[in-house]
């Protein structure tokens, strides 16, 4: 298992969108509670796309976004630690 920063910037409502530093795209919960299990879904889906590349984990050396890497985001944002195992990764475990 891998872990993952994500940045989740509250929406309009009980929004939340969620990125990944150094990830092209977003993805989004509707209230905090779903932040990590979309975050997963957004996870798997970059792995669909066949140029498709992960983060750098925490476990490769990921360092959490600064302040200042959060200032373009919308007010409250979170970083949100994602642990993460690819589907197929999980089924060859098993």
């Amino acid at each position: 298992m891998r872990h993952y920063y994500a940045i989740a910037e509250r929406g309009d409502g009980p929004t939340w969108w969620i990125t990944f530093p150094g990830v092209a795209g977003f993805s989004a919960a509707d209230d905090a509670g779903d932040i990590p299990a979309q975050a997963q879904d957004f996870l798997e889906t970059v792995l669909m796309v066949p140029t498709g590349k992960l983060p750098r984990s925490i476990e490769d050396g990921a360092t959490p976004p600064t302040a200042a890497d959060l200032a373009d985001f919308e007010q409250p944002t979170i970083v949100v630690v994602i642990p993460f195992v690819h589907a197929e990764a999980a089924k060859a475990a098993a």
